[in-house]
């Protein structure tokens, strides 16, 4: 897997702080892990036109947790301020041949779903990409199986909308940090690979094809004797009701 992200910006990576770890599991919980970003993929950065790129690349990735964390930040250099205007990503999977590749990318420019205004991102509340990753086999291709990302959300942080404002926190050296994390969700978890679809026999394994068929055969069964006793029971209620007006007119 290759992931690239880079902050839209006019700053490098020499305003680049504090990337190296990764966090696994629940942050506050107890099956919370903090490691070194090296045992999942080798890490760096490098500068673009567009601004400071991070790339993170490994082979026969192993993954730690279903949910993983990768954080950093821009801060603020002389003549150099930590803002951004968005940003552009792209994460990629190819298969140890490098014939095949599930990838997914886009850019991120905006802090609102209500309006389309540009904003600067720029404060301590960090600006979150959530992908999601599944195990995804290719029929046609042998059984090809890959990784397959998704781009699942994008949680803004601290953002400007206002220009005086954004001036106010470029005097403020308390609030020089472009903070973002990448959030990871890995779904094996919830994946299940059923081979065989035959329901004879001890220890078979149901496909949803089958499970589909077993769960409609066993409502028809149970729904027909109950079909026709409620039509015999309304018939019964609606004879005897016919009966009572027929006696009150006479």
């Amino acid at each position: 897997m290759e992931f690239n992200i880079t902050t839209i910006s006019s700053m490098s990576c020499a305003n680049l702080r504090d990337l190296g770890n990764l966090v696994s599991g629940n942050p506050g919980f107890i099956d919370e892990r903090v490691v070194s970003l090296s045992t999942l993929a080798n890490y760096s950065c490098h500068n673009s036109s567009k601004g400071p790129t991070i790339a993170l690349k490994c082979k026969g990735c192993k993954l730690i947790s279903d949910n993983m964390y990768i954080s950093w930040q821009f801060v603020d250099l002389p003549n150099s301020p930590a803002t951004a205007v968005g940003y552009e990503f792209n994460l990629a999977s190819t298969d140890s041949a490098k014939k095949h590749m599930s990838f997914v990318n886009g850019t991120l420019k905006n802090g609102s779903t209500f309006d389309d205004r540009p904003v600067t991102f720029r404060g301590r509340q960090s600006n979150i990409l959530k992908f999601n990753l599944f195990p995804k086999i290719y029929r046609n291709l042998h059984d090809l199986k890959l990784i397959q990302p998704l781009f699942h959300e994008f949680l803004p942080g601290s953002v400007f909308r206002d220009t005086n404002q954004l001036r106010t926190s470029l005097e403020n050296s308390v609030e020089g940090l472009v903070n973002t994390t990448l959030y990871i969700n890995f779904l094996s978890a919830y994946v299940v690979e059923v081979d065989k679809e035959s329901i004879l026999g001890p220890g078979k394994l149901l496909s949803v094809s089958c499970i589909c068929k077993l769960s409609s055969a066993i409502f028809l069964i149970s729904y027909i004797p109950y079909f026709i006793f409620s039509q015999f029971l309304y018939s019964f209620i609606f004879f005897f009701a016919v009966l009572k007006v027929f006696f009150f007119l006479m």
